[in-house]
């Protein structure tokens, strides 16, 4: 884990409330989330969004290379692919370990602001996005950083309901607070975050109580643990494939 410095990242959310309408944060050209994170790991406006190889880093200064990555690893691909080959690069991934959301009437620009709730198994949603980029992963020019937060979702009142509230336009999210990150280099940074122990075997239909996951983002999981060698097929209960979790296993592997 990487202690994560409060007073930094108060003064980026500070600066982002600050210049909202300057930098049009909000609209599709910049959302808050990536601005925020954009100004904790890089204050320095002229060493954001900066054109490199072919390709528009983030940021890119003495730590090398970060780029800032909400969903869609895939689409970081052919960055790495060039980035990697002469840069230290650090792919950021936010996620809200707690969450509100404010919902906002369109015609008075009035709030509703709701109460945090919990979504402690967020922490494991970074494994979905990690198999689109597995074949980088613990190349020693790369870390991943899951970086925690309190956030909060912006919602218009413009969807179908009494209240409104039904497919209403999500607008933005903003972290309130950082509390913690944790950085992933290699298998062995994976398994210290999993709530699994050496020689468990477990079904899918577990792994998906255990991430909050189903669908495609959970066979995504489950695959990039398989890939790193984490999982282990290992037979069948029923229809559902049995998984036993390795320990250590090859200190060669993904070093």
């Amino acid at each position: 884990m990487i202690f994560p410095d409060v007073a930094r990242f108060a003064a980026a959310r500070k600066f982002l409330l600050e210049n909202h309408e300057r930098y049009n944060i909000g609209t599709y050209q910049e959302r808050s989330q990536h601005f925020i994170l954009k100004c904790y790991f890089e204050p320095d406006p002229m060493l954001q969004e900066i054109p490199l190889d072919g390709y528009i880093a983030d940021i890119y200064n003495d730590a090398g290379v970060i780029e800032i990555q909400t969903s869609g690893f895939g689409t970081q691909r052919d960055k790495l692919e060039v980035f990697l080959q002469k840069y230290p690069v650090t792919l950021v991934y936010p996620s809200a370990l707690r969450k509100r959301t404010v919902w906002v009437d369109p015609d008075t620009g009035d709030m509703n602001i709701g109460r945090y709730r919990t979504y402690e198994r967020a922490r494991y949603a970074i494994l979905s996005e990690l198999l689109y980029i597995s074949s980088f992963f613990a190349h020693p020019n790369l870390r991943v950083l899951n970086f925690l937060t309190v956030a909060s979702d912006y919602k218009l009142l413009d969807g179908y309901g009494k209240d409104r509230k039904k497919r209403a336009t999500k607008t933005d999210t903003v972290p309130d607070e950082l509390t913690e990150i944790i950085q992933l280099k290699n298998k062995w940074d994976i398994l210290k975050t999993l709530p699994f122990t050496a020689g468990d075997i477990l079904t899918s239909t577990e792994f998906a109580k255990i991430f909050c996951m189903r669908g495609r983002r959970l066979w995504a999981a489950v695959k990039f643990l398989e890939n790193l060698g984490i999982l282990n097929r290992c037979g069948k209960r029923g229809n559902n494939i049995l998984y036993e979790v390795s320990g250590a296993g090859d200190e060669n592997v993904l070093e």
